[in-house]
């Protein structure tokens, strides 16, 4: 038996949460600990239909507790080993602090999948965080490497759990799929959440995209969700690399506080949208510059679908991670040239009823609604709000002058952010709605033709919505089937 399996053949596993993430670990697991135990506080679950294993397996060793009072029951405790916790767990419930009391052992389905992976998986890993543009890059860097002909696969939080990546043989033993051009490279969404319970996981290629305010309901204050983002590399070594940000003011002033370069050990690559001497990759009227690697060139990056200042540094940070793999110039600008913007990632939806609209739900933080204002001159119809995280919405007050000329307010948040506009002088109209149907109603009545109608909502969607994606795809509805 493979060491990373023997490890676990004697433990009692406990996972909390058994959603998607939850419920691979449950069927990646079973056979390989002494019993599992899945908890969960939603008591209309059907796990049956979700687990082809266990559904054949013998039940002896799996235990399954729903119900809306789960996360009460600290008996639920006794003889566990260890717990893997799903990202959506929060860690306030009672049965985590009474775990942590009891010092047992708690780790993400990320740390679990890492412990599984061999070495050659493990080297073969580039794991992207950020506030925004997460999905777009890890997508993006996957198209690029197997346009090169390099087998890829994306995975994480992008929907796709790692674990489901990992493949067990019949010994038990982790195996690595890959193509007659080497081992296949994972490419590993990873969110703040995930990057709680993470120890040893250590990607050989960590990318940075962004940090800005998001998730401070869960994650307390800024300096938290900082340090959250910064453990994607604490673990690496001087053979690994760390792209960075180099434009963005939370990564440089981390930093730059008591010399935190000391603990980073890896090889850091930096890029910016405008040239400087210690950017390793900048942009430069059209044209992307890098010297990665001991190798210098640019990319022409005219032809990109990609727009705006943000997507530029979007691609700045996948052409690192390509050059790490030597993918060639050219093969990364035909990439670039065919890759269209994802859904709900300021969707370009048409223009109806002599209105252009944009579906951008996936802006779930101030910062994103800043940056797909940027893309636009002052002609903007803004539907702004939804479930507040706790987050500052001040950044938003300059760039709502430049650009907006009506804002329609929506959800939860549509009053503190009502409130801070009262004392702010701008040459906007407001109005409040109760639901998306009426703001987009409201919205076609005051856009002026040939304007825009922007879904941007700065928030997360859960006061109306089951997620972004849900939002986006009613957005998409009331639009293209306009009949006010």
């Amino acid at each position: 038996m493979d060491k990373s399996i023997d490890f676990f053949k004697d433990k009692n596993i406990l996972v909390v949460g058994l959603g998607r993430t939850g419920a691979s670990v449950i069927e990646k697991m079973h056979g390989l600990s002494r019993s599992l135990v899945g908890v969960d506080r939603n008591p209309s679950l059907h796990l049956e239909d979700n687990f082809e294993k266990y559904k054949k397996a013998e039940r002896k060793n799996i235990k399954i507790f729903l119900g809306s009072d789960i996360n009460q029951n600290k008996k639920l405790l006794n003889d566990i080993d260890l717990i893997i916790i799903s990202p959506g767990v929060p860690n306030e419930i009672p049965l985590i602090k009474h775990a942590e009391k009891a010092e047992i052992p708690i780790w993400s389905e990320l740390e679990l999948s890492w412990k599984l992976m061999t070495d050659v998986e493990k080297r073969n890993t580039i794991a992207v965080t950020g506030t925004n543009g997460k999905t777009t890059v890890v997508t993006l860097i996957g198209e690029i490497l197997k346009n090169y002909g390099i087998g890829a696969r994306v995975c994480g939080n992008i929907g796709n759990p790692l674990i489901d990546t990992v493949c067990l043989n019949g010994k038990n033993k982790a195996i690595t799929s890959g193509n007659d051009n080497g081992p296949e490279i994972r490419v590993i969404e990873v969110s703040s959440f995930q990057l709680e319970r993470v120890y040893d996981f250590k990607p050989f290629i960590a990318v940075i995209l962004n940090i800005t305010s998001d998730h401070v309901d869960r994650h307390r204050d800024m300096e938290n969700y900082i340090d959250l983002k910064f453990r994607l590399a604490l673990k690496q070594s001087p053979d690994d690399y760390t792209v960075i940000n180099a434009d963005d003011e939370n990564i440089n002033k981390k930093l730059a506080a008591n010399n935190y370069y000391k603990n980073i050990k890896s090889n850091l690559i930096k890029y910016s949208l405008n040239f400087n001497k210690d950017a390793d990759i900048y942009n430069r009227g059209g044209d992307i510059f890098y010297r990665v690697c001991k190798k210098n060139g640019k990319i022409d990056i005219r032809d990109a679908y990609l727009k705006g200042e943000h997507n530029v540094s979007n691609i700045m940070a996948c052409i690192a991670a390509a050059k790490l793999y030597n993918v060639d110039d050219e093969s990364i600008r035909a990439t670039l040239k065919n890759f269209k913007p994802l859904e709900h990632r300021l969707e370009y939806l048409g223009t109806i009823s002599q209105i252009r609209c944009y579906n951008d739900s996936k802006s779930t933080n101030p910062d994103a609604t800043v940056k797909a204002l940027s893309s636009f001159d002052r002609e903007v119809t803004l539907i702004l709000g939804g479930l507040d995280k706790g987050m500052d919405f001040s950044s938003l007050i300059p760039v709502l002058n430049q650009k907006v000329n009506s804002l329609l307010l929506v959800g939860e948040s549509s009053a503190k952010i009502n409130n801070m506009l009262k004392n702010v002088d701008h040459g906007y109209r407001i109005y409040r709605c109760k639901t998306l149907d009426e703001a987009v109603k409201v919205g076609f009545k005051v856009t002026r033709p040939g304007h825009v109608l922007l879904l941007s909502p700065s928030c997360a969607s859960m006061d109306m919505f089951k997620d972004y994606k849900e939002r986006g795809e009613r957005f998409r509805r009331l639009v293209m089937g306009n009949k006010f």
